[in-house]
């Protein structure tokens, strides 16, 4: 009896582990493929406890960026001698694009199960120039017009990225287009990635909202021409600094060959080629005293409310900087001190115009006169840096004379130990004949008078933190964007609820530029940084993956839909909608 009973056990303990049993395979698509083609990378996991192992995750792997993941799964059951067992197969598909040409591998992936540890084998990936695939053939409007008709993908669509000027000074404005050329029927556009401008500030001066082609003769050919980007760049840094490529997705139509074939679309991705720029220093040679880093064209202007006041009252004066250059990237003149003329730290504005290179500056002091009498605002000077004529310029404002008049309010300077003292009557006062003592009134212990003296210590210290606060956000450009992020931030938010309502597709240009504008200021890094760049930065804090997963999901929804008119129902918009307020409301509750 014990000799079966032992036989019984043995074969339950066999079923359990062998149970547990699970196998891995790493497979992909194809081991050659072109650069502006995309890698189909699946890890299979089979076994009757399949179901049980956690997703796999995927490292970083050179030379290939992974644009997302699917998964799938499938199950069959058989029953052998009375005995049923299940077949679970769950697949994780990546899809990866090269980022360079040559010869890659996949490294080995390794995944735990219980006390077990599986590790797949590498493979090894050729990537090439091109297609591995026959490109599809361009559309027959420009068939009709060329007799020898290429079919590279390459000569039939590119794109190019231009430059106004190639050597530039620091902080000088570089204006970047972007054009897509094209003899296909386009389906979609998306961009890949935002590029990251390392070395410049960035001002996008045009982002499209959908499809919209011209045509326009390239090297003497025709094509549909879009303009996918203009940027103006302000270089922060010198030497030999690249302006990246921008990649870009571009879904293909093919055409039709019956009544039934509706046709279908091929996914392609293009870049453009990065361009050197050569960044000079200024010169040191005759800069100015008060050169604050302006670098450009420009001319000053000042003004006065008025000049005929009384003591006590007040008067702007008024700054104005105009032309065309880094307007955001200096800081505005210093005046001097006057005496009994209090100039109240300044209010400054930046209008900037749509070309993101020329505008105006305007810098408001409030004027407080503490004693009469004749004053003079001088003439203030103001230095840049003129690009064409590789020079620098200084130009004056106009001089004011102040007249400031006796009024109700009498300022004592701290300086002076002066009293005002009025006589009444003659030089001589009446004798007191009365020899009855009176009382004063002491305040010393009344609680009113405590109470004033507290207030005032109290204004001390709060005035000179409103003091620095101004002197802040007029002078430390980092500090006013972390200030105005959420002002910002709430403005997107209100455009993009507008846009929910109308089931407008330009809400999610509003949520990308709004939550990316908010990172950029947050991390104090330049408005515009790649995507990648931003994820990265909120990576080094202690972020969680389920809210870093949602910011990657609302950034990818956002380059899809902006070209993509029509593609997004109310009911996606709707759900996209609710994703931004969780992100907005994760994000709020953190320290970044």
């Amino acid at each position: 009896m014990k000799k079966y009973l032992f036989v019984i056990i043995l074969i339950f303990a066999t079923q359990l582990v062998f149970s547990d049993d699970i196998s891995i395979e790493t497979y992909v698509d194809k081991t050659k493929i072109g650069i502006q083609e995309y890698l189909k990378y699946t890890i299979e996991i089979s076994g009757e406890k399949a179901g049980d192992v956690k997703p796999p995750e995927l490292p970083d792997i050179d030379n290939f960026k992974s644009l997302g993941t699917s998964s799938s799964s499938s199950s069959s059951y058989s029953i052998i001698n009375g005995r049923m067992t299940a077949e679970i197969t769950k697949s994780y598909t990546y899809t990866l694009q090269p980022r360079k040409t040559g010869t890659f591998i996949i490294p080995p992936i390794t995944i735990k199960y219980k006390k077990q540890v599986f590790t797949t084998d590498p493979i090894r990936i050729k990537v090439i120039k091109g297609s591995t695939e026959p490109a599809p053939p361009p559309s027959n409007r420009f068939k009709e017009r060329d007799a020898q008709e290429s079919t590279n993908l390459s000569d039939n669509l590119l794109l190019l990225a231009r430059v106004d000027k190639r050597n530039v000074y620091k902080n000088e404005p570089i204006i970047v287009n972007y054009k897509l050329y094209s003899r296909y029927d386009i389906a979609n556009l998306s961009f890949s990635s935002e590029p990251s401008f390392n070395g410049f500030w960035k001002e996008d001066i045009f982002l499209p909202e959908n499809i919209n082609f011209q045509r326009e003769k390239y090297d003497g050919r025709m094509f549909n021409v879009m303009l996918m980007r203009s940027t103006a760049l302000f270089p922060t840094s010198t030497g030999r600094l690249e302006i990246p490529s921008l990649e870009l997705q571009v879904d293909i139509r093919t055409q039709s060959y019956s009544f039934f074939d509706f046709g279908s679309t091929k996914r392609y991705t293009i870049r453009s080629k990065p361009i050197a720029i050569n960044i000079k220093e200024l010169p040191i040679e005759n800069r100015p005293i008060n050169f604050s880093d302006a670098v450009g064209s420009y001319r000053i202007s000042s003004t006065t409310s008025q000049t005929d006041i009384k003591v006590g009252d007040s008067f702007t004066y008024t700054l104005k900087i105009s032309g065309s250059g880094n307007l955001k990237q200096f800081d505005p003149p210093i005046l001097p001190e006057i005496q009994n003329l209090r100039f109240i730290d300044p209010e400054v504005s930046t209008k900037i115009n749509k070309d993101k290179i020329s505008g105006t500056k305007t810098i408001k002091y409030l004027v407080i006169a503490q004693e009469k009498g004749e004053f003079i605002i001088p003439s203030i000077s103001f230095s840049y840096f003129d690009t064409s004529q590789k020079k620098y310029i200084t130009k004056n404002t106009r001089s004011y004379n102040i007249n400031v008049q006796e009024g109700d309010v009498t300022f004592i300077p701290s300086s002076t130990a002066q009293s005002i003292v009025e006589m009444e009557g003659s030089d001589i006062g009446f004798i007191i004949t009365d020899t009855q003592m009176r009382t004063s009134i002491v305040y010393l212990d009344r609680f009113g008078y405590w109470l004033i003296w507290v207030i005032l210590l109290m204004l001390i210290p709060a005035s000179m933190v409103y003091s620095n606060e101004q002197r802040k956000l007029a002078y430390n450009i980092d500090y006013l964007r972390q200030k105005q992020a959420n002002k910002i931030l709430k403005k997107y938010m209100k455009q993009a609820s507008e846009h929910v309502i109308k089931v407008d597709i330009d809400f999610y240009l509003a949520a990308q530029v709004g939550l990316s504008s908010y990172l950029a200021d947050k991390l104090k890094i330049p408005r515009g940084s790649s995507t990648e760049q931003l994820l990265s930065e909120i990576g080094k804090g202690e972020i969680p993956d389920e809210t870093m997963d949602k910011i990657k999901n609302i950034f990818e929804k956002c380059n899809q839909a902006r070209f993509m008119p029509g593609g997004f129902s109310k009911e996606n918009i709707d759900n996209d909608y609710k994703l931004l307020k969780e992100i907005v409301s994760d994000i709020s509750k953190m320290k970044i």
